[in-house]
């Protein structure tokens, strides 16, 4: 049994703008836990568990899981969570099990129709090349002939500078107007990126 309280103090530490908790009934008095609409795992006699996920397990000192759910056929390998980790054990898990798959960027999408993504290609090369020698992609977007092996990319393809830098540094690449060739996109890429790269940098050190 969980009792009101108990449910209470988890929502007061961990609800917030980012991460929206909800509830759902289990047995024996206990709770099913969501985050931003994701199930996460359950309030179980006045503990907090998270389904598994590595790097909780890592935080945690890799303890023995335990099986919690719905009902007694409805089990989940779970893992209880200290109060001392729950704010931290919320973002590892989010993070691997929501974040990692999350769409950042979709080529196709952006540039809507066959003859649109043929003239926009050769801009996404020098886009992608120069995110990937900036160490904001883990791999090399482009073959050995420099032609673009996905055209889709996950937050998880982003390093820990790409999840900051990478999205506004395409919004700027998308504002571009000035395709005349007046102005040459990578000296424009090189000035967002000195100006993102302060940004982030500051960030990190407060």
């Amino acid at each position: 049994m969980t009792s009101i309280d108990f449910l209470n103090k988890v929502h007061r530490s961990l609800d917030s703008q980012e991460y929206n908790l909800s509830y759902s009934p289990a047995k024996s008095k206990n709770y099913m836990l969501y985050c931003n609409g994701n199930f996460i795992g359950g309030l179980f006699d006045e503990e907090l568990c998270f389904v598994y996920a590595d790097r909780v397990s890592e935080l945690l000192g890799h303890p023995e899981p335990v099986c919690r759910g719905y009902s007694s056929t409805a089990q989940h390998r779970m893992l209880v969570i200290p109060e001392e980790h729950w704010e931290k054990a919320l973002k590892l898990l989010y993070t691997e099990k929501f974040e990692w798959s999350r769409l950042v960027y979709d080529i196709t999408y952006t540039s809507i129709g066959a003859a649109v993504v043929e003239d926009f290609y050769d801009e996404n090369v020098v886009f992608l090349r120069f995110c990937f020698e900036k160490k904001l992609l883990k791999k090399n977007p482009l073959d050995r002939q420099g032609r673009i092996l996905r055209m889709v990319y996950l937050n998880q393809d982003l390093t820990e500078a790409g999840k900051y830098v990478f999205q506004r540094l395409l919004q700027k690449f998308l504002a571009f107007t000035d395709r005349s060739g007046k102005t040459n996109l990578e000296t424009m890429l090189k000035r967002w990126y000195i100006q993102l790269e302060k940004e982030y940098s500051n960030q990190t050190a407060g």
